[in-house]
């Protein structure tokens, strides 16, 4: 069977092996002792081109197909810690691949582009401390209030979620409706009522922080609906595929 991998691929892989192996590798010791990476990497990734290789250009990306992502997945580990792959994988390949879906181009703008740059940190919420990722069991929920949402819950094991600065958020529009009652909301983590509840502590992947938050009146306005009310179950399916 033929390679996926193209010239361009092979030489795309490079750069990810360089910046794993020369500039990340050299600190895990360090990062892993720490639990934590520092915020540059995610820059520096967007710098590189990393972070954006396989969305199209008008968001920021370079245009490329998957492959370009899977050889990136490859040549991670060689970062020597896997909590810093988790956390540039989750800002690449789990929280943001929804936006470019099915986004706004002015959600787009404000949030997409600038987390491909490395600009801003992003975190995926859908679990939760009484569901895991059971998508049908979560009760984070979210009334409408005029032009606004309020939401109300916890989430839990969300990685980067200590220092994001925005989450795409799963929760309950329509609870009646089980599963088929999600959507996703875009919320900055600078909204009130938004907390980082604590900084959970974990047996491996030290370097990357992993988060219990909690909302309480939390009004996010209706700009920042992702797709459509209720759609979120399907949508979170689709992500899965490329997660």
């Amino acid at each position: 069977m033929p390679s996926p991998f193209s010239e361009e691929h092979q030489q795309f892989r490079k750069t990810v092996r360089r910046f794993c192996e020369v500039e990340l590798a050299p600190h895990a010791s360090e990062w892993e002792r720490d639990e934590l990476f520092p915020n540059w990497v995610f820059k520096r990734a967007g710098d590189l081109g990393i972070l954006g290789a396989h969305y199209p250009a008008d968001v920021g990306g370079a245009g490329g197909d998957y492959w370009f992502s899977v050889a990136k997945a490859e040549e991670l580990p060689r970062c020597a810690a896997g909590g810093v792959s988790m956390g540039l994988l989750v800002q690449s390949d789990m929280a943001t691949p929804v936006i470019n879906d099915i986004g706004t181009k002015e959600q787009k703008e404000e949030f997409l582009a600038p987390a491909l740059r490395g600009e801003k940190i992003v975190a995926l919420g859908v679990s939760e401390p009484n569901a895991g990722s059971d998508v049908a069991g979560i009760q984070t929920v979210a009334r409408r209030d005029g032009d606004d949402y309020v939401i109300n819950g916890s989430k839990t094991f969300i990685t980067n979620g200590t220092r994001a600065d925005f989450v795409t958020l799963l929760v309950k529009t329509s609870p009646e409706m089980g599963a088929r009652g999600c959507s996703f909301f875009l919320v900055p983590t600078t909204t009130k009522g938004f907390h980082v509840a604590r900084k959970l502590k974990k047996i491996g992947n030290h370097s990357s922080d992993t988060a219990e938050l909690h909302f309480e009146e939390m009004r996010v306005p209706k700009r920042y609906l992702l797709g459509e009310e209720n759609m979120g179950f399907m949508y979170l399916m689709q992500n899965f595929q490329s997660e």
